[in-house]
C-alpha cells in the first residue's frame, strides 16, 4: 500500500446512534403503524401526528448525519487538495510525455503491421512455388525445400527487425470532440441532446403540454 500521504488516524473512531434517537424511532413507527385507513377527521389528525413525527425523525437524523460526517468530508476535501497541488506538474508532464511516446509507437506499430503484410505476402509465393514445383514433379506429398522453409524464417525474423517499438508500452487511441455549432449538431443528431430536467421542470410551471412528454401529478401530505 501506498504511503506517500501521511494517514489521518481515525481507526478508532466509532459512530453511535444515541438511545434516545432509537426511543423516538420506535414510537413513531408504533404510531404509524396504528393509520391504515384516513375515514374520519379523527382518523386524519392522528395519521397527521403521526406523519409529523416520522418527518421530525427524518429531518434530525439527516441533519445529525451532516453534522457527523461534516470534518471527515472536510478532511477528505484537504487530501483531495494536497494530493492535486502536489501532482500538478506531474499530470502535466506525463500527460506530454504519453502524446510524445503514443505518437512514436503508432508509427512503429504501422511498421510491423506493414512488415507483417510483406513477409505474409513473400511467404505465400514461396508456399505457391513450392506447390508448383510439388505438382510439376507429379508428387503433391514431396516435402517443402530446407532453403523455402529457411526463407520463411529469415522473413519472419525481419519483422521483428523492421521496427522500434518499446516493449511493454500500450497505446490507446481515444476520439476526441467539442461542439462548435449546437443547432447544427440538434439539427442533424437531435438523439445526442439529453433531456434536462431542471429546465423541463422549469417549463412545466408554464404549460403542462409539451410534445414528447407525459406529465401527470401526484398527491402527497407533507
Amino acid at each position: 500500500m501506498s504511503s506517500l500521504i501521511s494517514k489521518p488516524v481515525m481507526d478508532n473512531a466509532e459512530v453511535v446512534i444515541a438511545n434516545e434517537a432509537y426511543d423516538l424511532r420506535n414510537h413513531a413507527l408504533l404510531d404509524a403503524g396504528n393509520v391504515v385507513a384516513i375515514d374520519d377527521v379523527f382518523d386524519a389528525n392522528s395519521a397527521a401526528t403521526a406523519q409529523a413525527a416520522l418527518k421530525h425523525i427524518l429531518t434530525e437524523i439527516e441533519s445529525s448525519r451532516k453534522d457527523v460526517k461534516a470534518p471527515i468530508l472536510q478532511i477528505g476535501r484537504k487530501i483531495d487538495a494536497i494530493a492535486k497541488e502536489f501532482i500538478a506538474d506531474v499530470v502535466i508532464e506525463e500527460a506530454r510525455i504519453a502524446k510524445l511516446l503514443g505518437a512514436y509507437q503508432r508509427i512503429e506499430r504501422d511498421k510491423k503491421v506493414a512488415a507483417q503484410r510483406e513477409a505474409m505476402a513473400a511467404e505465400n509465393a514461396i508456399m505457391i512455388e513450392q506447390a508448383q514445383k510439388a505438382a510439376d514433379s507429379g508428387d503433391v506429398m514431396q516435402p517443402i525445400e530446407q532453403t523455402a522453409l529457411d526463407k520463411i524464417a529469415e522473413l519472419r525474423n525481419q519483422v521483428a527487425d523492421k521496427h522500434d517499438a518499446v516493449a511493454g508500452v500500450k497505446v490507446k487511441t481515444t476520439t476526441k470532440f467539442k461542439v462548435i455549432d449546437s443547432a447544427l449538431l440538434h439539427q442533424f443528431r437531435p438523439d445526442l441532446f439529453i433531456p434536462n430536467d431542471k429546465k423541463i421542470r422549469e417549463a412545466l410551471k408554464h404549460t403542462k403540454t409539451i410534445p414528447g412528454i407525459d406529465v401527470w401529478e401526484e398527491t402527497k401530505a407533507y
